[in-house]
C-alpha cells in the first residue's frame, strides 16, 4: 500500500446512505504552499490538499465536500439510492489519491451537488476546484470549461442569492474567472463593484485593483482599448489611478 507523509485517517459519515468510513486527509502543518495564483490556485511542496478535500463512500458513492455539510431530503436520498447508488460499481477513493483520483472525486462531488439539489455557490466552489486540478494536471481545455462552469454558477448566486456575504470574495473570484476566460468587460465590471464595495474587505479590494492593472497592462501590450468601469472601451488612460489607487 502506497503511503505520504503527512497524510491522516479520518472518520466519516456518509449524509446519504450513513455508513461511516475512514479517508485520508492532509495534516494542516504538511501545507506548505509555494504559489498562489489570482483565483486561489495554490501550488503546493507537499502533498495538495485538494486531492483530498472530497469525501467519498464506498458504499453508495456519494461525494461532498466536508465543509459544506450537504442535507438531503428523504425525497432525493430514495432518488439517489434507486438511481445511483444501485448502480454504483463500487471504488476506493479513501486511500492515497493520485492527481488522476482526486479529478474524479471531484466529478463525483459536483454530480451528486446537483443531485441532491445544493446550491449554485456550492457547485461553483467544485467546479473551480476541479479547474485547478486541472490547471496542474496541464489540461487547459478541461481547465478553461470548469472555469467558465464555476463563472457561471458564481453569477448565478450572486445575483440570486440575497444571504450571500462573503465580503467581497465572490464578486471578485467572477471578475477574476472572467478576466481568465477572456471577458475583460465582465471582468472589469465586477472588480469595479468591490472596488466601490465600502463592506468589501480590504484584501479584496486590493486583489481587485491588482488584476485590474494586470488586465489594463495585457490589453494595452495587445495594442486593445482600455475598459472603464462600466465595461464601456475608451480611448482614455485615465483609470490608472483607480486601478493603482
Amino acid at each position: 500500500m502506497t503511503t505520504v507523509e503527512g497524510l491522516y485517517d479520518r472518520k466519516v459519515r456518509c449524509p446519504l446512505c450513513e455508513e461511516t468510513y475512514n479517508t485520508k486527509k492532509v495534516l494542516t502543518r504538511a501545507v506548505k504552499i509555494v504559489e498562489t495564483q489570482g483565483d486561489f490556485f495554490a501550488r503546493y511542496g507537499g502533498p495538495n490538499p485538494v486531492h483530498y478535500l472530497i469525501n467519498v463512500c464506498s458504499t453508495c458513492g456519494f461525494s461532498f465536500l466536508e465543509k459544506t455539510q450537504p442535507k438531503v431530503t428523504s425525497l432525493r436520498r430514495q432518488s439517489y439510492v434507486d438511481e445511483v447508488a444501485t448502480r454504483w460499481a463500487t471504488r476506493d477513493l479513501t486511500g492515497v489519491r493520485t492527481l488522476k483520483q482526486g479529478i474524479t472525486s471531484f466529478k463525483l462531488a459536483i454530480f451528486c451537488a446537483q443531485f441532491v439539489g445544493e446550491p449554485s455557490r456550492t457547485i461553483g466552489g467544485l467546479c473551480l476546484h476541479l479547474a485547478w486540478l486541472y490547471r496542474e494536471s496541464g489540461d487547459r481545455e478541461n481547465e478553461r470549461r470548469f472555469m467558465q462552469n464555476a463563472l457561471d454558477f458564481y453569477i448565478d448566486c450572486y445575483e440570486h442569492d440575497s444571504r450571500l456575504d462573503d465580503e467581497g470574495k465572490m464578486p471578485y473570484l467572477i471578475g477574476e474567472l472572467a478576466r481568465r476566460l477572456g471577458d475583460d468587460k465582465l471582468a472589469v465590471l465586477y472588480f469595479n463593484q468591490v472596488i466601490q464595495d465600502r463592506n468589501a474587505a480590504q484584501k479584496y479590494v486590493k486583489l481587485a485593483r491588482n488584476q485590474w492593472a494586470i488586465l489594463r497592462e495585457d490589453r494595452e501590450n495587445k495594442g486593445l482599448k482600455e475598459i472603464n468601469e462600466d465595461g464601456e472601451e475608451s480611448e482614455s488612460q485615465g483609470h490608472a489611478k483607480v486601478a493603482n489607487a
